[in-house]
């Protein structure tokens, strides 16, 4: 008897090489060697920034209340409220944690990510989209769609996928981070960076996302599969175009 695929490994294997892309840029190999410029990873940690904190915490705050929490006749909570209410709770957690920690090691090595000068200068610097990048809008826009109008498989597929393809990204930095030899304040902040975006504790909640939607049961071919499947391409569109383009070396 055949063992049946999890949605997940599905998605993964069907869009390898768009996963590739995604978490194997030139960029992430600059970073985590240390040759990355410092104005170009600024410019990135200054997006990333603004993603996280207006787009990642209230989009956790739209899933949360998706999920049903009637009290039930059972002393255990069930699916989906059981495993998603930590998770959350977690996500949100911990992304008002990074922010802060982003922005204070930036600025302990140099990398000023809102100096208030060059901050009235970048205020227009996208046009009418401010210190936001196209990328960056979309994407947050994105998530704002999919909190408002999504189920809450398609919700947390854009969680899992998003941290799933973070999490890979710097792990795959990370394997050039022997090259880094912290002669500077930009690669000793680099190595913070790569060591934080790759704890084991970073790893274990993707795996804990990955595992819950997985408990979902999307049968191929529903309806549902197909809009997680579109979520998912989604988020590999983006992700893919997150990292600054940057000459290779």
């Amino acid at each position: 008897m055949s063992t049946k695929q999890k949605f997940t490994d599905y998605l993964l294997e069907k869009y390898a090489d768009d996963f590739k892309l995604a978490t194997q840029h030139e960029f992430l190999k600059q970073s985590g060697e240390g040759s990355i410029n410092s104005e170009v990873l600024k410019e990135w940690l200054k997006q990333d920034y603004l993603f996280a904190y207006e787009g990642g915490i209230k989009y956790t705050a739209a899933l949360l209340s998706k999920i049903n929490l009637s009290p039930s006749s059972s002393a255990i909570r069930p699916f989906p409220a059981s495993d998603l209410v930590p998770i959350l709770g977690w996500s949100a957690t911990n992304l008002l944690r990074e922010t802060d920690w982003f922005l204070s090691v930036a600025s302990q090595h140099g990398l000023e990510v809102f100096d208030d000068k060059p901050r009235e200068r970048d205020m227009n610097k996208y046009g009418l989209l401010g210190e936001y990048s196209p990328i960056t809008r979309g994407y947050i826009d994105y998530l704002q769609v999919i909190g408002a109008l999504g189920s809450i498989e398609e919700g947390m597929m854009v969680l899992w996928a998003s941290e799933k393809i973070y999490n890979s990204a710097w792990i795959y930095a990370k394997t050039f981070s022997h090259l880094n030899n912290s002669s500077n304040e930009t690669q000793k902040a680099l190595i913070k960076f790569c060591d934080n975006w790759t704890t084991p504790e970073f790893t274990e909640f993707v795996e804990r996302c990955e595992n819950a939607m997985n408990k979902f049961d999307i049968e191929l071919g529903s309806e549902v599969a197909e809009r997680c499947e579109k979520a998912f391409k989604t988020i590999l569109w983006y992700e893919q175009r997150f990292w600054p383009s940057v000459e290779s070396k």
